[in-house]
């Protein structure tokens, strides 16, 4: 995606000068002539950079700097200024102003200037990101665990959607978490303190889903049952949704539209959560669902990865839930040895994390060290591990025999492998290894 940048300046010959050099550089403008305007555009998560001109009309570059500020403190602005401005814009940094440009100016230097805010920007966001990540994760409640790349992106979603009142539509595969990710949603949200009621579509008979969801053939608000009438005031998690008859989703969607109706009052007012194996448009092409529910849901969906497509993720969730499990039950989690950890990795997980879970909870418990190689189901390829894959393998295998054999004495593994101790640590905070693990392993 283009980077963006809102440039405010009253002179249209250096406004539209400027949106055409940024244009090829590839930069995406956005271009004012008031300060007002770029005012009422701005928001807290604006990710660009905003270039404001000094000497404007009713409401100056020292105004709208002020004004950006008091929006968002960590806002990146560069301030345009005459040769006779110097002084103006020294106070405008002292504001919090990025930097100042004096008229004219190189392009070069323009666009150097640009390029610096803008990483400062990003990395503001970013980190803004992590802090919520890390209260959530560290918190009380679900988890959602995992460093793949889709996992990270289907966090950020999940945490954009607890702050908000929007419904959400969460796809994936059986096992794949997303009952987990509906609770994470309600439970670190400011939906917390609400109820979070469940309809599992999937495990009742369809002449009973009418009277479950609606309470009956009634208007919903008319009878006393129901789902609906149960979580009024909160959340209602649909698992399933393609389960139900398609003229019970006609009848749900109706219910969405009275529901965000202001001139229907009577409406309860129900936040929905649903989940689907399936993708809805597909099933829409196939007339098996209906077109405006599916519409509604696809403007907030989130889409929860199979364990196959994030093999680094395996043995680190396989570890956490061993430790989980041994700890609820107050014996030693096991250690796996490499045979196991590349049986883990090899395996195809049709049924994903739920499964995964299931054999940790074996091995710990009963100590079945069984998994079948099962083929990859029929409606998904097998895929051979790449070489970054079995590079990160073999470094997690070295470091875990390593710290094995010496008790977790970094020390010892420092001078063995030959690695500076901020390395080490690095490298067994990428493998999620814990020396106090090992420790409690030596006998």
């Amino acid at each position: 995606m283009e980077p963006t940048v809102i440039v405010v300046d009253d002179e249209p010959a250096v406004r539209d000068a400027m949106t055409q050099t940024l244009r090829l550089d590839d930069w995406q403008v956005n271009a004012f002539a008031t300060a007002q305007e770029a005012l009422a555009a701005l928001t807290t998560d604006f990710s660009g950079v905003i270039i404001a001109d000094i000497n404007m009309p009713v409401m100056d570059g020292m105004q709208l700097l002020q004004a950006i500020l008091a929006l968002d403190g960590e806002m990146q602005v560069i301030m345009l200024t005459g040769h006779g401005d110097i002084s103006t814009a020294v106070e405008a940094m002292r504001l919090g102003a990025y930097d100042f440009i004096e008229k004219p100016f190189a392009t070069d230097h323009l666009l150097d200037v640009l390029k610096r805010a803008y990483d400062k920007r990003s990395l503001v966001l970013e980190n803004r990101e992590l802090r919520k990540e890390l209260a959530a994760q560290s918190g009380p409640g679900p988890r959602i665990l995992g460093n793949h790349p889709q996992v990270k992106s289907a966090r950020r979603q999940l945490g954009y959607y607890q702050q908000t009142d929007d419904d959400v539509l969460l796809v994936g595969e059986k096992g794949t978490g997303k009952e987990l990710a509906a609770r994470f949603i309600h439970d670190h949200g400011k939906w917390q303190n609400t109820p979070l009621i469940t309809l599992k579509c999937r495990l009742l008979p369809t002449h009973l889903l009418e009277q479950t969801l609606f309470g009956g053939e009634l208007p919903h608000w008319a009878n006393k049952a129901g789902k609906l009438h149960a979580a009024d005031g909160g959340c209602l998690l649909i698992d399933g949704i393609e389960a139900l008859p398609i003229p019970l989703q006609q009848r749900l969607y109706r219910y969405i539209q009275l529901r965000d109706n202001p001139e229907h009052p009577q409406t309860s007012q129900v936040r929905l959560i649903v989940t689907s194996r399936f993708d809805l448009a597909e099933r829409v092409q196939r007339e098996q669902f209906d077109p405006a529910l599916c519409q509604h849901f696809l403007t907030g969906h989130v889409l929860m990865p199979p364990l196959r497509d994030r093999c680094d993720d395996i043995i680190p969730l396989f570890q956490n839930f061993t430790r989980t499990i041994a700890s609820r039950y107050g014996i030693e989690a096991p250690t796996l040895s490499s045979p196991q950890q590349q049986r883990l990795c090899a395996h195809s997980w049709p049924g994903n994390v739920r499964e995964l879970r299931a054999y940790a909870e074996r091995l710990v418990l009963l100590g079945e060290d069984r998994l079948d190689n099962a083929a990859p189901s029929a409606t998904t390829e097998s895929k051979l591990p790449t070489l970054t894959d079995r590079v990160s393998q073999f470094e997690f295998e070295i470091l875990s025999d390593a710290l094995r054999r010496h008790g977790g004495r970094l020390k010892d593994v420092q001078q063995e492998l030959g690695l500076a101790r901020k390395t080490l640590y690095d490298k067994m905070r990428k493998h999620q290894l814990d020396k106090e693990n090992f420790k409690r392993n030596q006998h």
